[in-house]
């Protein structure tokens, strides 16, 4: 007879191995599939959020850096990711690797997270704990390697999202823990401090309080006991009536949800009510890319028209009634089924597309969004696939599981690379998109970011070919004419933007540059002023200005410009505005001015070799030649070859007295610079004298 407590312990022993095999399956999966993305770069959202955003470039880790780039972020309330990528800054020095390293490390943290949900979940709907094991995990990694995730995972400033959906994860499965443990508070102290971090990483973590619910009345409850009391009956009355004060307050009130939400559709090419009829049919867009991910089937851009009524398209009224017959038959699912996890799993997806999905102005389609809604629909597959297991078609079950598995890897490895540039990523949205004015445009300036300004010149007039009320196309275009010396197409384009568009400032700021540089100095002042009034924020006309004003010598103008660019933007400060500051104090004679000025501009750049000699200068004039000498040696022993450092110097020296190496420094720039009759009368004085 065999020994029972020994078989027993090594049942324990391989089913520990089991489920070690079992967390390792999803990490391994993301492994393979994004071993390429640290290979990818920065894309859209991200030059506004961390490549042009100076208050996220970290150098010191200190707290007074990190405080800066946190409050200061583009978006300040998402307080955990922004911190996130400040410090990926400072291990990387702006390179993208360290960035996608660590959204690799969140979408496989999440991962985790989705394992003990789906666990957990499976453990409530009355599996085994072995088939809860295998069910969980073959679902998770389904989850984690469909391509429909590449988006939320390689386009780096939406670790927003996965950030989110992690903390809601934890919190739920804290929350379950919390209604079974022995011990209640510390898992109720876990869920409230992953809510809190789920809120500081993007606003979709609102809908919390109604997964809470969901989770407690179809997973925590017996299906007899799940409405028990007129509290139950008041408490699942409150998402009710907060949906329906949401609609009141947008449609008839006006009230704080409306002033949030409307001023968003000032820039978009839809209405409330047209996004709100769009939607259904974008979910179902979005189910069908998750049933056949093919890899040419995902995109940052989709042709995708908008639902003017409940017939226009046709589909329109069908979606609206897929979603409402979804939500129905989990709910039906949830309260009077044996099996209330599948309802859970269901009404799922809908709940945590509430927000994105709904009235807010987002874009019309972003496969980011279904990130967290789809660990419902991969549930559901565990439970599909766990059933299926346990008939005669198991060893199609494991099949099935398998070939998913590597179907989805394989499309996610294809879908990686289509992130590595912006015109990689770009020249792909226009084969899936080419009816998309907007992915022309933005291949256009991919193409311009790699100096191919013939090729973007061809895609923003493609992208007009298809939309020509693109006034963006118009005035980027402009400015590829620019580059390449067309002025005149150039001008032309910038009208074009400024017809469209005439409450723009970027219109009138880009013909004001275009005339300063075609030396049209009336012209410029007339258009850069009408941009500073357009946009009162903007610092850019008003520094246009400036050198407009400097060139036709008006060093106070000059010094006005610079200092309302300056209050506009403190960090318009940089090295050239202080180096064109101090030489216009030098013009009008306030050289002590000039000289601190000049002392900023080289804080900022030491090596500038202008700024330091015009800084000699105004020691010269100062009176101070021993300054200006020190000043001017350091200028040649950078740049030997500069006639006014050499005729600097032997002014300097010749008011030290020291005439013959005054005359030497004369010679030498009357020799660089013959033409020079400030060296030539400054010889034949030094030669009298001595």
């Amino acid at each position: 007879m065999p020994d029972l407590p020994s078989r027993t312990e090594t049942q324990r022993t391989r089913f520990a191995l089991l489920r070690l095999c079992l967390i390792a399956l999803p990490l391994l999966a993301i492994a393979i599939a994004y071993h390429a993305a640290p290979q990818n770069g920065f894309h859209l959202d991200d030059a506004e959020n961390i490549v042009r955003h100076g208050p996220m470039h970290v150098a010191e880790l200190d707290v007074a850096s990190l405080k800066r780039a946190v409050t200061q972020a583009v978006l300040p309330q998402r307080i955990l990711p922004n911190l996130s990528l400040a410090i990926d800054w400072w291990r990387g020095n702006g390179s993208p690797a360290p960035f996608q390293l660590t959204n690799i490390l969140i979408h496989a943290a999440t991962a985790m997270a989705v394992l003990a949900f789906l666990l957990a979940t499976f453990r409530r709907a009355g599996m085994p704990e072995q088939g809860a094991w295998i069910a969980a995990a073959t679902a998770t990694t389904l989850w984690a390697t469909h391509p429909i995730q590449v988006q939320a995972v390689t386009y780096i400033v939406q670790r927003m999202a996965s950030m989110a959906a992690l903390f809601m994860l934890v919190t739920l499965v804290a929350y379950l823990r919390a209604r079974s443990a022995p011990r209640h508070w510390p898992w109720y102290a876990l869920a409230a401090l992953a809510g809190v971090a789920a809120c500081l990483s993007k606003e979709t973590a609102y809908i919390l309080p109604a997964l809470i619910l969901l989770t407690e009345y179809t997973l925590c409850r017996e299906p007899g006991e799940r409405i028990t009391s007129r509290l139950d009956y008041l408490v699942l009355a409150l998402p009710v009536a907060a949906g329906l004060y949401a609609v009141a307050d947008l449609a008839v009130l006006h009230g704080p949800l409306s002033d949030y939400v409307m001023p968003g559709y000032a820039h978009r090419d839809f209405t409330p009510t047209e996004r709100l009829l769009t939607q259904p049919r974008v979910i179902f867009f979005h189910l069908g890319q998750i049933l056949l991910p093919l890899p040419d089937r995902f995109s940052i851009e989709h042709v995708f028209p908008n639902s003017t009524s409940l017939w226009q398209p046709w589909t329109t009224a069908v979606a609206i009634a897929g979603i409402v017959a979804w939500i129905a038959g989990g709910i039906w699912l949830a309260l009077r089924s044996n099996f209330p996890a599948a309802g859970f799993l269901v009404l799922w997806v809908p709940a945590t597309l509430a927000v994105e999905s709904s009235i807010v102005p987002l874009e019309m389609v972003f496969e980011h969004r279904m990130y967290l809604p789809s660990v419902g629909l991969a549930g559901l597959a565990g439970l599909g696939l766990h059933r299926l297991a346990r008939t005669r078609l198991r060893p199609a079950a494991f099949a099935l599981a398998i070939l998913s598995v590597l179907g989805f890897m394989a499309a996610t490895i294809a879908r990686v690379p289509t992130w590595r540039t912006p015109v990689t990523l770009y020249e792909h949205a226009v084969r899936v998109a080419p009816g998309a004015a907007r992915a022309w445009t933005n291949l256009a300036t991919a193409y311009e970011g790699e100096d191919r300004t013939t090729d973007a010149i061809a895609a923003y007039t493609k992208a007009l070919e298809i939309d020509p009320g693109r006034a963006i196309a118009y005035l980027n275009r402009g400015s590829s004419y620019r580059k390449r010396g067309d002025l005149a197409a150039a001008e032309a384009d910038y009208q074009r933007f400024v017809r469209l568009e005439g409450g723009d400032y970027r219109g009138p700021y880009a013909l004001g540059s275009l005339y300063a540089a075609a030396g049209r100095y009336d012209d410029a002042i007339r258009w850069l002023d009408l941009a500073g009034r357009l946009d009162e924020r903007s610092s850019l006309p008003a520094r246009e200005l400036a050198e407009v004003y400097f060139a036709i010598g008006r060093p106070d103008a000059t010094i006005r410009a610079l200092e309302q660019a300056r209050a506009r933007d403190a960090a318009m400060a940089d090295a050239p505005y202080f180096a064109l500051l101090g030489t216009a104090y030098g013009r009008l004679g306030r050289f002590d001015e000039a000289i601190g000025a000049f002392d900023r501009a080289l804080q900022f750049d030491p090596a500038q070799s202008g700024t330091r000699l015009n800084r000699g200068y105004a020691y010269l004039r100062s009176n101070k030649p021993g300054t200006a000498l020190a000043d001017f040696d350091a200028v040649i022993a950078q740049a030997p070859d500069i006639a006014r450092a050499h005729y600097g110097r032997a002014a300097a020296l010749a008011q030290l007295g020291r005439q013959r190496e005054a005359l030497e420094a004369a010679q030498r720039s009357r020799t660089l610079d013959p033409a020079d009759e400030r060296a030539a009368r400054l010889i034949g004085e030094l030669g009298t004298t001595q």
